[in-house]
């Protein structure tokens, strides 16, 4: 066996060609074929800032509940925002500046346990807080109400349209069901608001929002847009304006006289 010795010149040498080396980083291996790289997605248009009136109100059960009004302070026509689970009333900001455009008022709110708003997080409360909100909102001279809900709040939302009576609901990717609360068939079936279910083509619940079209009684329809985000998310990206035009175009076209 030979052996090689190097002295401190040799070796300093090669030392200093290793660090001249340029460091290559592992990367996970992948199965099955290289995809081609994707062209850069153009940024989604900046969300113009509005300004609103921080305001509160307390559900069935005295949970005091926090939520933003915007628009005149007083309106006959109001749109109620709904958010989903793990979310807040700040995922409706896109929406926001078209819906104001139009003349409309509308209130976003934080279910319970999503603070400001006081409380825990309580599925079977939410659709009391609902409720409230849209209360609120008939305090301040709303004739007409429009809800609009993002997946958790889209479920409350059908069997709380039974007793709040909107002239409409827009619901986006609300399953069927989520731990203790559920959208009844029944509860579809009988209300007589306009209805429009909105999700993306790879949501995990897009079967849902199909099944409550097919359900669903009175004026109503389906779209279903590219892509997998879900709830709120439909709302960012390069998709949000065809999502949001479609809303705002639903709304407009279905209050009631």
């Amino acid at each position: 066996m030979f052996k090689t010795s190097l002295n401190r010149p040799h070796l300093a040498l090669l030392l200093a060609a290793a660090l001249a080396l340029p460091v290559v980083h592992a990367k996970p291996l992948k199965t099955g074929k290289a995809a081609k790289p994707a062209p850069a997605a153009e940024a989604a248009p900046a969300v113009p800032k509005v300004s609103g009136q921080t305001v509160a109100f307390q559900s069935g059960d005295g949970t005091l509940l926090s939520g933003v009004w915007y628009g005149p302070e007083h309106a006959d026509r109001v749109v109620l925002l709904s958010h989903q689970y793990n979310r807040t009333q700040d995922d409706w900001a896109p929406l926001l500046p078209g819906l104001l455009a139009q003349g409309y008022a509308v209130l976003t709110y934080n279910f319970r346990g999503y603070p400001p708003s006081a409380g825990k997080i309580d599925l079977s409360h939410i659709a009391d807080d609902l409720r409230a909100a849209s209360t609120f909102a008939r305090s301040r001279g709303a004739g007409h109400l429009a809800l609009v809900s993002a997946s958790m709040g889209g479920i409350v939302t059908v069997p709380a349209a039974l007793d709040i009576q909107p002239d409409l609901y827009v619901l986006l990717s609300s399953p069927g069901a989520y731990g203790s609360i559920a959208a009844p068939d029944e509860a579809l079936k009988a209300s007589t608001a306009a209805k429009l279910f909105i999700n993306s083509k790879y949501d995990s619940y897009l079967a849902d929002t199909t099944h409550m079209h097919e359900v669903a009684g009175g004026t109503k329809a389906l779209q279903v847009f590219p892509g997998g985000a879900h709830g709120a998310d439909l709302l960012s990206g390069d998709g949000a304006p065809v999502v949001i035009r479609a809303i705002s175009d639903f709304i407009a076209a279905n209050w009631r006289s």
